[in-house]
């Protein structure tokens, strides 16, 4: 310990392995501190996800693309493509991962001690440090305790993690999410006609997007869609078994799009799919503590905030041991 008790460049656990908690991770550990990163999911990527189907299917059911007005993450997009862990779509500045959209999270979570399929419940205080348990109650192992906890996971799942430890971060309770319901369909076709994208911005509408996702780079399996229902039918529907939640959008969409005989189709369900209400700033840092927060719900919804909130973040904490 450093002589004013606090555990000095110790290991930082970060809750989330999203494009923030990547983004942090990286960061992190480019500095020369030990990163641990937890997710409850079955691998990284967050909201930036891939879900495999049978014989090769792969739709990015969260996140569709990501753009660039930044000069750090426009560099860092530049890099991705030249290695071929990104590549651009559907024109307008848009890119997405190869041959998934959780690729780019992967990549910058390369080397790093990754625990995914592990449900953090609860935050304990040990000295100037943190236990951290999973929800069944098992420890997250650290000798020492955590130093820093960094939260990148969405706000009600933060706040119920620092409501466990009583703790607060101001602002982190501000934060609003719209849901989303999504559906994954592949058919025998014919192809979406015109542009492999279809935006309707109509709040009365049931589709806010519909996409031809085996037009992206890498893709396999054939004609394959996506398609977000909109916030507002999301809502209505929220609680719907997925198996009605599927009959509807189906045939809803053949109102929209041309469909052929349907070769699978799967929805996913997204309570916090996409940020309404930020809090307004990079990132949020308790250093007495030693917790923190960053994602897209303190800048907005865009994959490049998520980044730069997880960036920024790592950078305040960099700064306290400077």
């Amino acid at each position: 310990m450093d002589q004013d008790g606090t555990i000095g460049d110790g290991i930082i656990a970060i809750v989330g392995a999203g494009i923030a908690g990547a983004a942090a991770a990286r960061r992190l550990s480019n500095a020369g501190r030990r990163v641990v990163v937890i997710d409850k999911g079955r691998g990284p990527g967050g909201r930036m996800a891939t879900r495999h189907g049978p014989d090769s299917l792969r739709f990015d059911h969260g996140a569709q693309y990501f753009t660039a007005r930044d000069p750090r993450f426009a560099a860092l997009i530049a890099d991705w493509t030249a290695r071929g862990v990104a590549g651009p779509w559907g024109g307008e500045g848009r890119h997405v991962g190869v041959p998934g959209m959780s690729a780019p999270a992967r990549d910058l979570l390369d080397g790093i001690d990754l625990r995914c399929g592990r449900a953090v419940g609860r935050l304990v205080r040990e000295g100037r440090g943190w236990r951290l348990t999973e929800t069944d109650g098992a420890a997250l192992a650290a000798e020492p305790p955590f130093s820093h906890v960094l939260l990148t996971c969405p706000s009600s799942q933060s706040l119920a993690l620092l409501a466990s430890a009583d703790q607060d971060l101001p602002g982190v309770a501000e934060v609003r999410y719209a849901p989303c319901w999504t559906l994954m369909l592949a058919h025998d076709g014919p192809p979406l006609p015109g542009s492999p994208v279809r935006e309707d911005r109509d709040p009365e509408a049931i589709f806010a997007w519909i996409a031809r996702n085996d037009s992206k780079p890498g893709r396999e399996g054939g004609i394959t869609l996506v398609a977000h229902a909109a916030p507002s039918w999301s809502r209505a529907n929220l609680e719907r078994t997925a198996d009605d939640v599927a009959e509807r959008l189906v045939a809803a969409l053949r109102d929209r799009v041309p469909l052929g005989e349907i070769r699978h189709r799967a929805v996913h369900r997204w309570r916090y799919a996409a940020v309404e209400r930020a809090v307004g700033e990079p990132c949020l840092f308790a250093p007495e503590t030693g917790l923190g927060f960053a994602g897209d719900g303190c800048l907005g919804p865009r994959v490049e905030f998520a980044y730069l909130s997880g960036l920024a973040l790592a950078e305040r904490v960099l700064a306290e041991g400077a």
